[in-house]
């Protein structure tokens, strides 16, 4: 199997974990939506859980993904496997004790933190410390994260990926079944915080007996002076930075919309959730497994093979998120009616969400090539280029945020982040382009013409069948099957389509479902 079917077939496989993830995922924010509405408490819970995420994608993903599998991969790669867990364990010492810190730090000054991502909370009496008390509980979330991260690279490296895929399977489960435990801690929002610590825990747990299995004895041994962990230092500055600025977006979008109407932080954070949906079906997926390609590529400097790869990549990525882009532009309400309009969320709500993911939605194409673009500067170990940009999209955010947050309240931060992921974009693939030469991009064009037309066919079914009178009448089961066929409709319209433009990359996904079926 070439190596590009064997990123789609390791692709697949993380995908079908991270729908199943994200499906529950959707479960856990629908139960949640239902308890809690679209007001002050599930404002604080939002923002209380989102501060402790920043820390974890910016310690264990940015530490992790960026930084530990390209040089542990150098590693495997020179078949000095007693030398890359030497390096592990030593990574595991220093992630230790920079998390055992910083979650201290989180839980002792949870208030302050709270203040700097949503100040406007201080207008709304309780709401500020509500957020705090539940950061509070939350904040040692990132230590277990971050760790079971580690576990994630290792594997990864190791062409693992299944087992590491379903850890937030678990996380998600957790969360669910401590919503119903409301009683237990005599709060609902409490509850839901306690479970995604206990859903940390899980998150660990699922990877240890795979870990074993391929030779990992973990141990604590500080060992600055190792190689591996040099490099690291020498790389992780600019990735810690970069990592953060990433997340920092939605913070900022979330700091503005602190100012508008109950429940815009929510409704951002929905919106949100529905984007990370589409792209964890494959967006995500692709970019997990083509970390350890390009590394193991860039140990031998096979410059060609990589953009090769990242060709490969971005026709799969804007392949899929082409047709879901217009999906969501078109169904936007009826999905948020279908999964979220029950209990406290109300038809304002849903109304209120629409509009955030209006502005979201066209950004889709933009942050799956950025996840693709991104590994291969890491995987060069390069890590200021990506740092620089991101900086520039940050600011970029910030001052589009200001400038929209007037005349499209929530639409406002959504739309910036929206341009400032197509700038950054394009940005990262000038300056690859810049530095390497040619990605080979006229075979991308081709292949983005025909997305195109097919997305448009797929717009004009799905157009149709909104406006039929009466399809979408009903109860939400009703609503919901009338959904789904909407869907499925649209789908068969766009792959029949693509089938008659003679699509590559349709051809090249069969190939992988055949392969994965012998």
């Amino acid at each position: 199997m070439s190596e590009h079917r064997h990123l789609l077939r390791s692709a697949s496989v993380i995908s079908a974990a991270t729908i199943l993830s994200r499906i529950l995922g959707y479960i856990r924010d629908s139960r949640v939506a239902f308890l809690l509405g679209a007001g002050t408490a599930n404002d604080a819970y939002t923002i209380a859980y989102r501060i402790p995420n920043l820390f974890r994608r910016l310690v264990g993903e940015g530490a992790v993904s960026a930084v530990f599998i390209p040089v542990f991969a150098r590693y495997l790669a020179s078949d000095k496997r007693k030398d890359a867990w030497e390096f592990a364990n030593a990574m595991l010492t220093l992630l230790t004790i920079l998390l055992t810190v910083i979650t201290v730090a989180g839980v002792v000054f949870s208030p302050l933190m709270v203040r700097l991502f949503a100040s406007g909370f201080s207008e709304t009496p309780g709401k500020l410390e509500l957020t705090s008390t539940l950061n509070r509980i939350m904040f040692p979330y990132i230590f277990l994260v971050s760790l079971s991260a580690l576990s994630m690279g290792i594997l990864n490296s190791l062409q693992q990926f299944a087992t590491p895929a379903f850890g937030p399977v678990m996380l998600n489960l957790t969360v669910i079944a401590f919503s119903f435990l409301a009683g237990l801690f005599g709060d609902v929002t409490k509850a839901l915080a306690v479970g995604v610590v206990v859903g940390g825990v899980f998150q660990i747990t699922i990877q240890i007996p795979s870990l074993l299995r391929n030779g990992w004895r973990p141990r604590l041994k500080l060992d600055v002076a190792h190689p591996g962990v040099q490099r690291v230092a020498r790389m992780m500055g600019p990735i810690l930075f970069s990592a953060g600025i990433v997340q920092v977006h939605m913070l900022v979008d979330s700091q503005f919309a602190s100012y508008l109407s109950e429940g815009s932080v929510t409704s951002i954070y929905i919106a949100d959730r529905i984007m990370e949906l589409v792209l964890g079906s494959y967006a995500v997926a692709v970019s997990t497994a083509i970390l350890p390609l390009l590394s193991r590529q860039a140990v031998d400097r096979q410059i060609g093979e990589m953009k090769n790869s990242i060709n490969f990549a971005t026709r799969v990525i804007l392949f899929i998120t082409f047709p879901a882009t217009v999906g969501l532009i078109l169904l936007r309400r009826e999905i948020i009616e279908v999964l979220f309009q029950h209990g406290g969320f109300n038809a304002a709500s849903t109304e209120l969400t629409a509009w955030a993911l209006l502005f979201f939605a066209p950004a889709l194409s933009a942050i799956s090539r950025i996840k693709v673009t991104v590994p291969a500067f890491y995987a060069l170990e390069d890590t200021r280029t990506p740092m620089k940009l991101a900086f520039v999209g940050l600011i970029l955010n910030i001052v589009l945020n200001a400038v929209f947050i007037g005349p499209l309240k929530n639409g406002g931060p959504a739309l910036a982040t929206s341009i400032a992921a197509f700038v950054n974009a394009f940005a990262l693939l000038y300056a690859f382009r810049k530095r390497y030469g040619l990605l080979g991009f006229r075979s991308v064009a081709r292949s983005t013409v025909k997305f195109l037309i097919a997305s448009t066919t797929r717009g004009v079914v799905t157009y149709v069948m909104i406006h039929w009178p009466g399809f979408y009448a009903g109860h939400t089961i009703q609503k919901g099957i009338a959904l789904a066929t909407t869907i499925a409709a649209a789908a068969g319209t766009y792959f029949g389509t693509a089938h008659l433009l003679r699509s590559r990359e349709l051809a090249e996904l069969r190939d992988v479902k055949r392969a994965a079926a012998r």
